[in-house]
């Protein structure tokens, strides 16, 4: 572990922020043990998040996506949102809607 010699607001935000859970890519899956949304490769290239049903992404999109469901309150949520074409809050309200029961 390397302690850093200067300690900035940044520093402090990423310290104090817990790790994010992994993202697992299985079989053509990628799952979480954090949540029970996934994301499944429809080839080409091309995945398809659970809670985003009739859009196809890019693996860094579904992963964005899982991080979401995974993490909603990081701040990180943006911009991952940002890659998906929504905002943050378009983002969590669609993968809380949508939780499986």
């Amino acid at each position: 572990m390397r302690i850093p010699t200067t300690w900035t607001p940044e520093t402090w935000r990423r310290a104090a922020a817990p790790t994010i859970p992994a993202v697992i890519e299985a079989a053509g899956h990628l799952v979480s043990e954090e949540t029970d949304h996934h994301a499944d490769y429809v080839g080409q290239d091309r995945w398809v998040l659970d809670y985003l049903p009739g859009r196809t992404l890019t693996r860094a999109q579904a992963l964005a996506g899982m991080r979401i469901a995974i993490a909603p309150d990081r701040p990180e949520v943006e911009r991952w949102a940002g890659s998906l074409g929504l905002t943050a809050a378009e983002a969590v309200g669609f993968a809380a809607l949508s939780v499986v029961a």
